[in-house]
């Protein structure tokens, strides 16, 4: 027996499917007012009436464009912020390349579109696939509600990428070219960022109240996971705080993410000067600090730590990466088959 059930303030039929044999459920798109009750109450009798239910009953419920789906879709939701701002990317995105419609008039053609637009944009692999996770998402929640009869939108596959680092000449350059200005506040920003590897929303929410010398421990903010973690005053740490200068009840660094741009501009005369070989993001200046650790012998479960991973397997990536790379120099250093191979690269038959 169908029946009605409240989620967030939106009112949805509960209904057993006998012939799949499970419960199924979708949005009457009706808020849980007093009104709304009846209305709700007139509409389940209406599904109850159907001889094919579910797909009979799409007719009676009113249709949406996808900027009011994507709304509804996240008000019943318990999403973070930065979560949010992914739906709403993938959803503009989506509107860019085969415009705001109706959710019944979208079809494998706009999903066709949509690839079109990553490909003239040239977005990466991971972009495409944060994308396309983020509108099927949403899609499967308009096939359940009765929006739209199919998801059109595939996933697409992110890549598993081994960690990049910061090439150690490049990154001299960087460094002596952000110290040979007159005002330092760049090169301070950045070389924190390098000899602590914080991400960059955690190094701009630092504020000299969460350095506590005495115990030599800055107690900072995982603003991604919404927590705090601590990591330890280093010398190196201790040498740049003291030469930043402290000023208590302020932040450390001064910046917007939008004053960060600097990094960039930067780069980009450097390559012009060949003193770079190629551009960096900031958040590689993170991948930089814990490659250094690996390298250096730090046992796994204190760069972890360190780089406050959430989880082992994401320090792990970094760990195969450099085993990789040693690997490849002990193998080139002995050179296993030069006995058999007589100095040749190649055996001729």
């Amino acid at each position: 027996m169908a029946h009605l059930k409240k989620r967030g303030n939106i009112l949805w039929i509960r209904y057993y499917d006998k012939l799949a044999e499970t419960r199924k459920e979708f949005s009457t798109k009706i808020k849980a007012t007093k009104e709304g009750w009846i209305e709700a109450r007139k509409l389940l009798r209406q599904f109850e009436a159907k001889t094919e239910l579910h797909q009979e009953f799409i007719e009676i419920t009113p249709n949406i464009d996808l900027l009011k789906g994507k709304e509804e879709f996240l008000s019943l939701k318990r999403l973070k912020p930065k979560t949010i701002m992914l739906y709403d990317l993938s959803t503009r995105v989506l509107i860019e390349a085969a415009g705001n419609k109706k959710l019944s008039q979208y079809d494998k053609g706009d999903y066709r579109r949509l690839l079109m637009l990553f490909d003239k944009k040239s977005y990466s692999n991971n972009t495409q696939g944060i994308y396309t996770a983020h509108l099927h998402a949403m899609f499967e929640f308009f096939k359940a509600s009765g929006y739209v009869r199919e998801n059109f939108v595939k996933m697409l596959k992110k890549e598993n990428k081994i960690p990049e680092s910061i090439d150690d000449r490049d990154l001299q350059n960087i460094l002596r070219s952000l110290y040979n200005k007159e005002a330092k506040e760049q090169f301070y920003l950045i070389m924190f960022l390098l000899i602590t590897g914080f991400r960059i929303s955690s190094a701009l929410a630092l504020k000299w109240e969460d350095v506590d010398w005495e115990n030599n421990v800055i107690i900072a903010r995982n603003v991604k996971r919404g927590r705090d973690f601590l990591f330890p005053i280093t010398n190196d740490v201790r040498s740049l705080l003291n030469e930043i200068g402290i000023r208590k009840d302020l932040k450390v660094f001064s910046y917007s993410m939008n004053g960060l741009k600097f990094f960039f501009r930067l780069q980009q005369k450097l390559l012009e000067q060949n003193l770079i070989s190629k551009k960096y993001t900031l958040h590689q200046l993170r991948k930089t600090f814990i490659t250094k650790l690996l390298e250096k012998g730090i046992p796994l479960h204190i760069v972890k730590t360190l780089a406050d991973h959430t989880n082992i397997n994401t320090t792990m990536k970094y760990y195969a990466s450099v085993n990789v790379k040693k690997m490849k120099e002990e193998i080139d250093t002995r050179s296993i088959f030069g006995d058999i191979l007589g100095g040749n690269k190649r055996l001729v038959g």
